[in-house]
């Protein structure tokens, strides 16, 4: 993945924000891609968020397909008054498997074996739970997306998308293949990457970075909401 960071050539950010609260996060449910809406404090985050993208020269919008994200989209869709948000399956969140939908005591009760292989090796000991080795394929097919459209005239994009994907977002640019360390993701904190590329010369300069990792404007992200609890 750095490799292919090396063949852009200008200045770009991408802006990844993490949904609001949804429903799920405030009943301590495991989502996954269980399709649950924001919760009012959710709306309320989204809308405190949004004008913190105003003046960065958004040029598009891309979303998860659930609808916490959506909704988180929408709102800063309206505030930066752009036409669409674009749906992007890669951005979607991590599949749980046999987790979905249920919270930490339900698993504990129903799938009591599944609950100690998690606590040993993530979601790798989870039935039907999507593997690393198909998120990190799914996080890089992303980024060459993103590339795509960069040198197709974009110069800021912004993904609106979840915690347990947005693991792997990181990690691809890394080269890192597992679930630990985790990066905390709170809900609508902003992971900010930037790419100031210089190829045109004899002595060509690379620089990309994670300028910001968890950021939350002022009062954002005022939930608790826990990367395995989230997702």
């Amino acid at each position: 993945m750095i490799d292919y960071l090396k063949t852009l050539n200008g200045r770009y950010n991408i802006y990844f924000l993490r949904h609001g609260e949804s429903e799920g996060n405030s009943a301590r449910i495991i989502q996954g891609r269980h399709d649950l809406a924001l919760s009012e404090r959710g709306l309320r985050q989204s809308e405190v968020v949004a004008p913190w993208f105003t003046g960065r020269g958004i040029d598009a919008i891309l979303c998860s397909p659930l609808e916490r994200s959506v909704q988180t989209a929408e709102v800063v869709r309206r505030v930066l008054g752009k036409e669409e948000v674009e749906l992007h399956d890669d951005l979607n969140e991590l599949d749980t498997g046999i987790f979905t939908g249920l919270t930490v005591e339900q698993i504990r009760r129903r799938h009591p074996r599944a609950w100690r292989s998690f606590q040993r090796s993530s979601w790798e000991g989870v039935p039907e739970a999507e593997r690393i080795a198909d998120l990190l394929g799914r996080a890089e097919r992303l980024w060459r997306d993103l590339g795509s459209r960069l040198t197709g005239g974009a110069s800021n994009l912004l993904c609106v998308t979840h915690s347990g994907i947005m693991q792997w977002i990181i990690k691809a640019t890394f080269g890192q293949r597992s679930w630990m360390p985790l990066v905390p993701v709170e809900n609508c904190s902003i992971c900010h990457f930037s790419l100031d590329n210089d190829l045109s010369s004899e002595n060509p300069r690379y620089y990309f970075e994670w300028s910001r990792l968890n950021f939350s404007p002022a009062g954002a992200a005022d939930s608790s909401g826990h990367l395995f609890l989230e997702a």
